[in-house]
């Protein structure tokens, strides 16, 4: 093998990889997308709903604002679980 073989087959590599990295990163924004809209209609329930499965209002406005690369529903998640252990301390 010649280095120029070599380097063809390199950046051949880097152009596939990075077209599957975009495909990854264009479903992961969508699927942040969907969950975003779950965690956007969680603000429709009442406070006593809310309340029952551990979650208040100020901290689904929070989840709803995060980028978009990041999940809204674990980032919501971690937050009400933090809020609990302290509140329970």
């Amino acid at each position: 093998m010649t280095c120029q073989s070599i380097s063809g087959q390199l950046v051949a590599r880097e152009e596939i990889f990075s077209r599957y990295q975009f495909r990854f990163q264009l479903s992961r924004l969508l699927h942040n997308w969907l969950v975003r809209r779950k965690v956007r209609a969680l603000a429709d329930n009442d406070d006593n709903i809310l309340d029952d499965i551990g979650l208040r209002r100020d901290e689904i406005a929070w989840a709803s604002r995060l980028p978009m690369t990041v999940n809204a529903a674990i980032a919501l998640q971690d937050r009400a679980c933090r809020r609990r252990q302290i509140e329970n301390r």
